[in-house]
């Protein structure tokens, strides 16, 4: 059996070397700055080697004796005059100095069983510090590899079992993969590294000497028990060095952390809290807040004492106190609920009976001074004696309102908090499992809960579905992102929107100033079913509300504007309502991206805009100073966002054809050569004389055409019928139209005709208004410009003239002549028609000699007929 033991002690010896070669190498300056806490107690059989430490959080460290410094592994000690720097020398070192050869020439088999029996446990625990499984008694034999270069895998196999005369069972032990050296980088600062990386070891510091903290981060002692030192991080920062940014959305408490919040207003007579928590300890300190520092006089505190709730608070003259019925559950939301009304209070927690009670004497109000502080208290001893509580809150909060109030737990900048210390954000670690594909983002919906948000074109709980958005539909965590208006709407903006809710509540536009809660914005928002249009110039916020409810689940439409101080807000055939906003500002200024259906964060918003969630249902249309909003193309960002159920989803027009959403019902567009009404028919009889419907036009983009209606002038007749009123018969002018763009038009407003145009310095409008035209009749017409000059005849009567202003005398127009109407007719004539003509066109001649083939010679073309 002698040979079997001593391969049993070889074989735990070997692993010894093996896990100090993996996580130390012994350097004077490594040897300084690390320390190791080991989980477990100080006991006979400890690793330390020479002074052991409990910690009293179920870890214990260790140390050495004077004249002998640490090893970075954490327990052995090194004398200072033969500290080893040659890493690569060849013979190995036990712990107690003897070098492996000498020791394994040992013929001491007492001295061998008892350093294998005082071992045995500590190299087991070892291997479970790196996630191994339990090594069999009966020994392992170790593999290993080593040079200047690279660590090889450590493999472990169990030995014969020669006392049974068969193999065991092989043992898989998954050991830390070392990562190839590099010999240009320090070797100690690399074990280090990974030594520091194994799951149950922590860096542990002894002297701010050693400690530097960041960005205000401050050296503390972290507990009187300890010898240890600690950064103390200020809110917005984490780690060990408060190196680490973060946005505690959802607190996190531990000992010695608190937050800060505003001193309480309207609460001195009466107050309503509602608090969801998550404790992870039976005691602790969850809210306070009082009149001194030291909280004799006037508080409240909200308290955990061995697992039940306690609220106490004192009007002055004697303290009131609540125990809640049953306790808290432990790493579970609990919800709690407090009523205080002077004197009386009631409080329930969880689905609890409710508990009363009451403070004591005549004084029933209470004067809050200090702010309102969470988790603990910037001095804990020192309301440790009203409060009875010694200790910090450790745990979560996800949601506190008081008074109607809900507390956003960020810096000032953009949430309540004043200060904090310590603040670490319980949902760190929800998005960890959570993989998006598609670009999708994870990110924490709650502090248990990591949802993925997809970008545009993309659907699924992991953004795994490609889809083509037609009609946007918004789920409540949905939002479309565009540039913002800036200055474009400076004194007035018109807004129209066609939407279907299915929720009574949420934001259907906005566009702020500042992220910080404050500054000029615009918002229309869906409030307990009402429609609210909102606006803020910078000295007060303008609240316009319908006077009806919207139906859910029903199309609506809306159009609000602004003109100064001035805004208006009209819905379906509700009535009129008008407002306006106070103070002497008239302008409104919003360079912050603007937003429909939503908004990224809720707690960016300005707080007038009264923003708490976003819509839920479709939004079809948007048109903002008579230019379309294209949903999807003019979109820079969006997340969340699926398609409506609506016809045109569907896809119902055929060839192509264009299929325009219309509250319910669609329309579609048909291309050249096709009709009917989803575009099934194909026209094949050649068209003399196309029809328009009002949503028609043919487009021409040929040089032939161009080079005849730009320049110094321009002579164009034909001849045309109309049905309507009012409609676009001529349009040429830019892509990008704006108020001193140049154009020219022919047109019918009221049944009269009107040739206008602008050479760049202003516009001149020529109106034939002998006779209305809009009878259904052929007419002919004439208009020629020279210059500055105009003239419009209509059939063989008079001639009517006019003259633009300024001195240009050209027109540059880039966009190619429309007939009969345009796409994106309001927005490219500057809300001059918002119809097409809705009659037949022919005979269309330029420069007296140039006869346009009206569709041979078309570019594009939308819902063309023959004409009746």
């Amino acid at each position: 059996m002698a040979p079997l033991v001593l391969r049993e002690l070889i074989a735990y010896i070997m692993l010894i070397i093996v896990l100090t070669l993996i996580i130390n190498f012994e350097s004077t300056e490594s040897a300084k700055n690390f320390e190791a806490a080991f989980q477990g107690e100080c006991r006979e059989d400890s690793p330390c080697q020479h002074l052991c430490f409990d910690l009293h959080d179920g870890t214990f460290e260790c140390a050495c004796k004077e004249g002998f410094t640490l090893s970075v592994n954490g327990y052995s000690c090194i004398e200072n005059s033969k500290l080893r720097s040659d890493w690569s020398n060849s013979s190995l070192w036990l712990e107690n100095g003897t070098s492996s050869e000498e020791f394994f020439e040992s013929e001491d088999l007492q001295q061998i069983q008892s350093f294998h029996s005082k071992n045995k446990e500590r190299l087991e625990s070892r291997s479970h510090t790196l996630n191994s499984k339990h090594i069999n008694s009966d020994g392992v034999h170790i593999i290993f590899e080593l040079n200047r270069t690279q660590y090889s895998p450590i493999s472990y196999e169990h030995l014969y079992d020669n006392s049974a005369g068969r193999s065991l069972n092989s043992l898989s032990v998954n050991a830390p993969e070392l990562p190839k050296i590099n010999e240009q980088v320090d070797v100690f600062q690399q074990m280090n590294t990974v030594a520091a990386s194994t799951p149950s070891m922590q860096q542990v510091f002894h002297s701010c000497a050693d400690l530097q903290c960041v960005s205000g981060g401050i050296c503390v002692q972290e507990s009187p028990s300890k010898h240890t030192v600690k950064c103390r991080c200020p809110l917005g920062r984490s780690g060990t060095f408060c190196e680490q940014v973060i946005e505690a959305k959802y607190p996190r408490f531990r000992e010695g952390s608190y937050l800060a919040l505003p001193i309480l207003r309207d609460a001195h007579k009466s107050m309503q809290v509602t608090l969801e928590f998550r404790p992870e300890a039976n005691d602790g300190l969850i809210l306070y807040s009082g009149e001194k520092l030291d909280l004799h006089g006037d508080f409240i505190s909200i308290s955990l004492n061995k697992g039940f709730i306690e609220f106490r608070f004192d009007c002055g003259m004697g303290e009131g106190l609540l125990v809640s019925d049953q306790p808290v559950v432990l790493r579970s939301w609990n919800t709690l609920t407090i009523y205080r009304d002077r004197w009386d209070a009631w409080m329930q927690l969880n689905s609890g009976s409710q508990v009363q009670g009451r403070s004591k004497g005549l004084f029933s109000r209470i004067t809050f001074r200090l702010n309102l502080y969470l988790g603990g208290s910037p001095n804990i001893t020192l309301v440790a004696d009203r409060t009875q509580t010694k200790s910090s809150f450790k745990g979560c909060l996800r949601h506190l309102a008081i008074n109607r109030q809900i507390y956003d737990f960020r810096p000032i900048s953009k949430g309540d908090a004043l200060e904090g210390v310590d603040i670490d954000e319980c949902s760190a670690d929800v998005c960890s499992k959570v993989i998006c594909l598609n670009g999708g983002q994870c990110v924490a919906a709650s502090p248990d809960y990591g949802v993925c948000l997809c970008p545009l074109g993309y659907i699924g709980d992991k953004c795994e579905t490609a889809m083509e958005l037609v009609v946007p539909l918004f789920n409540g965590s949905s939002y479309l992102q565009y540039p913002g208006l800036s200055n474009t709407v400076l004194s007035f903006i018109e807004l129209q929107i066609v939407f279907k809710p299915y929720r009574p509540n949420g934001v259907l536009f906005y566009n702020g100033y500042k992220m910080d809660g404050t500054g000029d914005f615009i918002s229309l928002s869906l409030v307990n079913g009402y429609l609210e249009f909102r606006f803020d110039l910078g000295t007060g916020v303008a609240v316009i509300r319908s006077e009806e409810p919207l139906s859910v689940g029903e199309w609506h439409t809306a159009f609000i504007s602004r003109t100064g101080r001035d805004g208006i807000l009209e819905v379906d055939e509700q009535p009129k309502v008008e407002g306006t906003s106070p103070g002497a500002f008239t302008q409104l200024s919003l360079p912050l991206n603007m937003y429909i259906g939503g908004v990224h964060d809720a707690r960016d918003v300005a707080r007038k805009a009264f923003i708490t969630e976003s819509f839920t249902g479709c939004i079809q249309r948007v048109i903002i100073n008579g230019k379309t909003l294209k949903l999807i193309d003019d979109a820079l960002s969006g997340i969340n966002v699926a398609n409506c159920l609506h016809s045109c989803v569907e896809e119902p027009c055929k060839n192509g054809g264009y299929c325009e959403p219309r509250m319910a019902y669609y329309t579609c567009h048909c291309h050249l050569g096709y009709a009917g009404t989803n575009c099934e028919n194909e026209v094949t009889e050649m068209i003399a004389e196309p029809m328009f419907t009002g949503a028609s036009y043919l487009h021409y983009m040929d040089e032939n055409i161009v080079k005849r209606i730009r320049g110094n002038k321009i002579d164009i007749k034909l001849k045309f019928r109309s049905f309507g009123p009012s409609g676009l018969i001529l349009w040429t002018g830019k892509k990008d139209m704006s108020a001193s763009a140049d154009y020219l038009a022919l047109g019918l407003r009221d049944g009269y005709l009107h040739f206008q145009y602008n050479l760049g310095s202003g516009e001149v409008i020529i109106v034939y208004n002998s006779t209305k035209l809009d009878d259904g009749k052929w007419h002919t017409v004439r208009i020629i410009r020279v210059e500055q000059e105009g003239s419009l005849t209509v059939d063989k009567g008079f001639t009517v003239t006019g003259v633009s202003p300024g001195l240009l005398n050209q027109l540059n127009v880039n966009n190619g002549l429309y007939l009969g109407g345009m796409e994106n007719l309001s927005s490219l004539s500057m809300n001059k028609y918002l119809s097409g003509l809705v009659g037949c066109l022919a005979n269309v001649t330029l420069s007296t000699d140039y006869h346009i083939r009206l569709i041979t010679h078309a570019t594009t073309g939308i819902n063309i007929q023959a004409c009746l």
